[in-house]
């Protein structure tokens, strides 16, 4: 018997012992694959969570929703953007009149010293900016007509005293029996006639110089001020001829100065004489002063539709000039204290052009409202139609909300 092992025949297949080897081989093949497979499967999972800690996903923004006429908002957003309410209040409201004007000097305060007569000037004693007091010579102007009035005041001075001295004379005549009363009564006449010409002389020179004129020298004429104050306008010069129809100096006491202010017609009915006014120069809004209404014009200007208000103001410290631009807020009293609605003027803005408030409907929830407006006072404004008391409005942060109805 033969010691070989039994082989089954396969049809020329291997046998089972035979494969043995090569599974063994495919299966740890396969094993290692996977593996591979599994390994870059983590690593892509590594990756992608790598990335998805990187770039953390978006969370909802916290605005406001639009819901028809209200506006929705959380407490987070309110504070975010600072909004406030306001309650609607039932007060009484001193309208204020919003105007533009112009400082000038108060005409009460200013005068304008003329050179009276034909002339030569001599001299020029005070220039623009001076300071003068009333009396304070200005400028000397040599005139040949106010030489000759002068001049005939002195002669008939002359000659009165002649006939007085002679009046005297014929009296004592009289008196001792040694002339005639008809002579005494002629002297008489005669030195009263020098009265009437000296008197009338006089008059002369005081028109063309001037009342109270003092002059040194005949034909001297002497500008002085009539007033203290400053000098703000001069129009002569050394060397200079004249005539009597020039203004040779203004001067103006700037301690008192009042501005020129244009209302409009549908608000001058609510200003009277003696309301207080707050002015601001547009060159420096900062700076405040308080004036008082002084007159009111009669009349409505056809052009601007508009008439003038004149305020007096106070200007001891020197800080206001003639000439300057002004904001006027004039608080109008003409109508007396009115029981109005009232919001704060912050609360009111416009949309599509109409006044329209934030009416608070509950937390975190607003209504726009149309309103008709009237009168403020700087603070408040005045609810005709659209609030009542006892509501609350946004008073601050309305630019926040209006920006979400028009996003």
């Amino acid at each position: 018997m033969s010691n070989k092992p039994h082989v089954l025949d396969t049809g020329g297949r291997p046998s089972i012992d035979s494969v043995k080897p090569a599974s063994g081989r495919r299966s740890r093949l396969l094993w290692i694959g996977a593996a591979g497979v599994a390994a870059v499967g983590t690593l892509v999972w590594a990756l992608g969570a790598h990335q998805k800690g990187a770039v953390a996903p978006a969370k909802e923004l916290d605005t406001p929703r639009v819901e028809g006429q209200d506006i929705r908002y959380s407490k987070t957003f309110a504070e975010r953007s600072g909004i406030k309410t306001a309650p609607v209040v039932s007060a009484n409201l001193v309208p204020l009149v919003n105007a533009v004007g112009t400082i000038d000097f108060d005409p009460e305060h200013v005068a304008a010293v003329g050179a009276r007569l034909r002339g030569l000037v001599t001299s020029v004693a005070k220039f623009e900016g001076d300071s003068v007091e009333a009396g304070t010579l200005l400028a000397v102007i040599e005139s040949p007509d106010l030489g000759d009035a002068q001049a005939a005041v002195n002669t008939l001075e002359a000659e009165k005293t002649a006939a007085d001295l002679n009046l005297k004379r014929e009296k004592d005549l009289a008196e001792k029996r040694l002339s005639t009363a008809r002579e005494a009564e002629l002297a008489a006449a005669e030195a009263e006639r020098y009265d009437h010409l000296l008197a009338a002389a006089r008059q002369k020179v005081a028109a063309i110089a001037g009342m109270g004129s003092r002059s040194v020298r005949l034909g001297e004429h002497q500008l002085r001020s009539p007033i203290k104050g400053t000098v703000v306008e001069r129009h002569v010069s050394p060397g200079q001829a004249v005539g009597g129809d020039l203004v040779a100096f203004k001067v103006a006491n700037t301690d008192r100065l009042w501005v020129g202010v244009e209302v409009f017609e549908k608000n001058i009915g609510l200003v009277k004489v003696g309301d207080r006014v707050d002015l601001s120069p547009l060159a420096t809004p900062g700076n405040t002063f308080e004036g008082r209404v002084a007159r009111v014009a009669a009349f409505v200007d056809p052009q601007t539709h508009s008439a003038t208000v004149r305020v007096e103001i106070d200007n001891k410290d020197g800080r206001l000039r003639a000439g300057q631009a002004v904001d006027a807020r004039i608080h109008g009293s003409a109508l007396g204290e009115r029981p109005s609605t009232l919001v704060p003027t912050t609360a009111i803005t416009f949309i599509d052009g109409k006044p329209t408030a934030f009416v608070v409907m509950g937390d975190g929830l607003v209504r726009t409202q149309s309103l008709e407006t009237g009168f403020n006072d700087g603070t408040r404004t005045e609810v005709k139609s659209g609030l009542t008391p006892g509501q609350s409005v946004v008073s601050e942060g309305i630019f926040a909300l209006k920006s979400e109805l028009f996003r």
